[in-house]
């Protein structure tokens, strides 16, 4: 009875699939935007606002609580009182924007979109063997896995590249994006494995020909 218990957070489901929706949206932006200046401006504006609300509710408490009762399905309890991870996210897309390329760009918020809620709900339903900060070897796993599929037909779908090219870009993307997701625990790991798996890319790029 004295034995420490492993507290886990409950799956919420509807915010698995906004987090998923929330990728599909940026995925379709970066494909079907007309070129970069219109995805940068798009990705400024996204980002602006989603600071603006975040000052805001710090300087209006109401707002915060009317906010939270709105976004609340989605939303985890510390993002009450701390940057919430649709900011972090909001930010991660005005990097991609800026600094990296379609494909780069592509893989980072699909990995992120499909890897991320996969290695959740994996890891809390089939976890044993542990890894660190509640991190398991399965969910990890499920992460490369979910990140890797979806990334590969994702580039097939929307960038001139040949297969090969695509899967071994998607594989170098989920890779990072799970390492990433393990070790991501001061920063939102919305904001870091989109840009871990975007820069992994990058330099890989050069050897992969692209």
């Amino acid at each position: 009875l004295a034995a420490p218990v492993r507290a886990v957070r409950p799956t919420n489901y509807t915010r698995n699939a906004f987090h998923v929706a929330s990728g599909l949206a940026a995925f379709s932006a970066i494909a079907f935007v007309p070129n970069r200046t219109w995805l940068l401006a798009l990705a400024c504006a996204f980002a602006g606002s989603a600071w603006t609300m975040e000052t805001t509710r710090r300087v209006f408490p109401r707002v915060n609580d009317a906010l939270m009762r709105l976004f609340g399905p989605v939303a985890h309890p510390h993002e009450h009182y701390r940057v919430n991870s649709a900011t972090w996210f909001a930010t991660a897309l005005l990097l991609l924007a800026a600094f990296f390329s379609p494909v780069a760009a592509t893989l980072g918020v699909v990995v992120l979109a499909f890897g991320d809620p996969s290695a959740a709900l994996i890891g809390r339903r089939f976890g044993r063997t542990r890894l660190r900060t509640g991190r398991s070897l399965e969910g990890t796993l499920a992460f490369v896995v979910a990140g890797l599929v979806p990334g590969f037909l994702a580039l097939l779908l929307t960038q001139p590249i040949g297969i090969a090219l695509a899967l071994s870009l998607a594989a170098v993307g989920a890779v990072a994006g799970a390492l990433t997701e393990l070790f991501s625990s001061r920063v939102d790991d919305n904001f870091t494995i989109p840009v871990a798996v975007a820069c992994a890319v990058t330099a890989a790029s050069p050897f992969a020909g692209v």
